[in-house]
């Protein structure tokens, strides 16, 4: 994951503000849960920070206290720059891997689904920024979501505060807390923290705990 750096300097300007792929990998902790994912988001036809289409591909493997899952997906989609608005909307087919420690648990084995995402990204002005993130999966009807609110302390440094929720139609969490989040010109590094509470949908009774994020994600 560091390599990147070492040619960097070697490279002409014109090469280095034309990447084409974004790679990113992290982790998450909550409750005695705790995953942690890789992907990649490739530019067929041109640089990532620009319109077109975009294929991705993302991996990995969690914990939930009462078994794990391994997941993966592979999704096509579109990146749109609408002025101070960045849009991406991918579509594609989701896989999971459940091995519950109960033998007649559910989900238990292999599956395959089609998963939908939206990411948005709106420059407010010069110091403030918005982001909003959503997802669904079939395999269980999975979603996620995701808020941030930021202001550019620098203009490579930004802190704000986040929220979201995650689940299925049986069980859901939601959190709330804040972020710090460093960038430079061939990525970024984030990191979050805060409150989640979670249950069964039809009745939250869950007691209030903490979580906690780690995102890396580079561009060449």
């Amino acid at each position: 994951m560091v390599c990147w750096s070492a040619s960097a300097q070697a490279a002409p300007p014109e090469v280095q503000l034309q990447p084409r792929v974004e790679f990113w990998s992290g982790g998450e902790a909550f409750q005695g849960i705790w995953s942690i994912y890789t992907g990649a988001s490739f530019a067929p036809f041109g640089s990532v920070r620009e319109d077109g289409v975009r294929v991705r591909g993302v991996a990995g493997y969690a914990d939930y206290g009462n078994g794990t899952v391994s997941f993966a997906d592979l999704l096509v989609g579109y990146h749109a720059q609408l002025g101070p608005l960045t849009l991406k909307i991918l579509a594609g087919i989701t896989a999971a891997d459940h091995a519950p420690d109960q033998p007649l648990a559910s989900p238990r084995g292999a599956g395959l689904g089609a998963k939908g995402v939206v990411e948005a990204w709106w420059n407010i002005t010069d110091r403030v920024w918005t982001s909003a993130d959503l997802s669904w999966g079939s395999l269980e009807s999975v979603y996620g979501s995701r808020v941030r609110l930021g202001w550019r302390l620098w203009p490579e440094l930004s802190a704000g505060l986040e929220g979201g929720s995650a689940g299925t139609p049986d069980r859901d969490i939601a959190r709330i807390g804040g972020f710090v989040r460093y960038e430079w010109e061939t990525g970024e590094l984030s990191i979050s923290g805060g409150l989640v509470i979670g249950g069964p949908a039809s009745d939250w009774q869950g007691s209030p705990g903490a979580f906690g994020t780690v995102s890396l994600l580079t561009r060449f």
